[in-house]
């Protein structure tokens, strides 16, 4: 099927080619294939109409006319052919559109393709749905995160859905899981949004070298305009099943995801660890989760725990008095708070130093760990560091502003005024709980907690090729 690339190649054809023709006559030898006219208004309507411009929106070809604009989808097989003198249609060519200056026939096997037509202004049904295009600044990572956030869908087929994102089709699909390093099976609900940002750098640099190739020719789908694809020269993993990928050697693979052909690299596209961040306001009960994970033989890894062990090594100790002007006897937490408190940008220095190392010391855990399916690291203040943007999916424990007291009271011997001034340090229960990607509320007892754990571990897909 034409994807976004062979329509860019075959609208910027036309264009070159015919030029801002008159529009003198219509042949509709195949009626169904108008999607929204009849034969008879269609041919009324078009006759007399000037092509003003031609656009593309996601796999729609556009042709803006004096009056109306024209959309054609081309679907599995539907082919354009410009003639400059009059010509004989060919088989299976089902519509005839004569110009002051030549031909347009529309030739399609399969009949698939359809046309519709629609007055100036007025807003077209058959693109009402469609998702941002590629390179729109519409399309950012936050927004795909959202969109995707209960999808139990494969990245793979989540990548076709028109509505997310409009114009990429089966062949640029497997070439950005490729690019992405992502398992084609991989559930899009669990992608981190620095892994979508990834998608979508990937998506256009993909793209835009296939457009400025003039697309991809493969099997069915040649241009007839005198255009050939030149991208299939570039491709790493479509149709190369048993060919050596291009990065490690390794056979290309070929497999079905939702009933469409799927080529991979097993080595460059390996399943991942799915890597959940474990969050929730003091008092919440996320250290108790973290805990009962463990205990359930899932790995589990605390931010805190790294900070506690960087803090007692001579290089974090070194820098740190470095980036404080102190000597390294002196360096204790209480001592490191009392400075980067009264010092915004002392504050700033010291976290930023210290959050690299732990990210560092996080990924490379996962890297220890990549036979895992399900990580779990517990990240105190995940949104208000920003680091969700790192998790594949982020985990809420919250319970009400009642018990949060009572357990802080009880469990941790604080006044009122101690709490009041934790709790406002940072995001309020109902900010988290809108960007997290799942909440378990922990307001009864740590049997009902452990069981609401285990559901949502139940939920976890079952990360296997399909």
């Amino acid at each position: 099927m034409p994807e976004l690339p062979e329509v860019q190649t075959v609208i910027a054809t036309l264009e070159k080619q015919m030029g801002h023709p008159v529009i003198t006559g219509i042949r509709v030898i195949y009626p169904r294939i108008l999607a929204n006219r009849s034969p008879e208004d269609f041919s009324a309507i078009l006759k007399g109409q000037k092509i003003e411009s031609y656009g593309r929106r996601g796999k729609f070809l556009l042709f803006t006319l004096t009056d109306y604009l024209l959309i054609a989808h081309l679907r599995m097989e539907g082919k354009f052919y410009y003639f400059h003198e009059p010509a004989e249609p060919y088989k299976h060519t089902h519509l005839v559109i004569e110009l002051d200056n030549g031909q347009l026939h529309y030739n399609d096997v399969r009949k698939f393709g359809r046309f519709y037509l629609y007055q100036k202004g007025e807003e077209p049904a058959c693109l009402r749905e469609l998702g941002p295009e590629p390179f729109s600044e519409q399309l950012t990572a936050d927004y795909l995160k959202k969109y995707c956030r209960n999808s139990h869908t494969a990245i793979k087929s989540q990548l076709l859905d028109q509505n997310m994102i409009a114009g990429i089709g089966n062949i640029y699909a497997n070439e950005i899981c490729f690019a992405c390093h992502l398992d084609p099976c991989h559930q899009a609900g669990f992608i981190s949004p620095d892994k979508w940002e990834e998608i979508i750098q990937q998506t256009r640099r993909i793209l835009g070298e296939a457009i400025e190739a003039g697309g991809t020719t493969i099997r069915s789908y040649t241009s007839s305009l005198g255009v050939t694809g030149l991208f299939q020269q570039n491709l790493y993993v479509q149709s190369r099943q048993g060919e050596p990928c291009r990065v490690c050697k390794t056979p290309i693979e070929k497999t079905r995801v939702n009933g469409r052909g799927t080529y991979y690299c097993p080595s460059c596209q390996k399943r991942q660890p799915i890597v959940i961040a474990l969050t929730g306001s003091i008092g919440s009960g996320k250290s108790e989760a973290s805990h009962y994970l463990a205990e359930q033989g899932y790995e589990v890894i605390s931010c805190d725990a790294i900070n506690s062990q960087l803090l007692q090594e001579r290089e974090t100790l070194a820098r740190l008095a470095g980036i404080l002007n102190c000597p390294v006897e002196k360096l204790d937490r209480q001592y490191i708070a009392s400075r980067i408190f009264a010092d915004a940008q002392l504050r700033h220095q010291v976290e930023a130093y210290l959050h690299g190392r732990i990210l560092q010391r996080i990924r490379q855990w996962i890297r220890d760990n990549e036979n895992e399916d399900y990580l779990f690291v517990e990240v105190p203040l995940l949104f208000e560091a920003g680091w969700d943007r790192y998790f594949d999916c982020s985990l809420l424990i919250y319970a009400d502003l009642p018990q949060l007291y009572k357990r802080l009271r009880g469990i941790r011997g604080m006044n009122d005024k101690q709490i009041e001034e934790r709790l406002a340090s940072q995001l309020s229960v109902e900010e988290k709980m809108a960007r997290s990607d799942q909440a378990i509320a922990n307001n009864g007892t740590l049997a009902q907690l452990h069981k609401s754990l285990e559901n949502f571990v139940k939920k976890l897909p079952v990360r296997e090729k399909e």
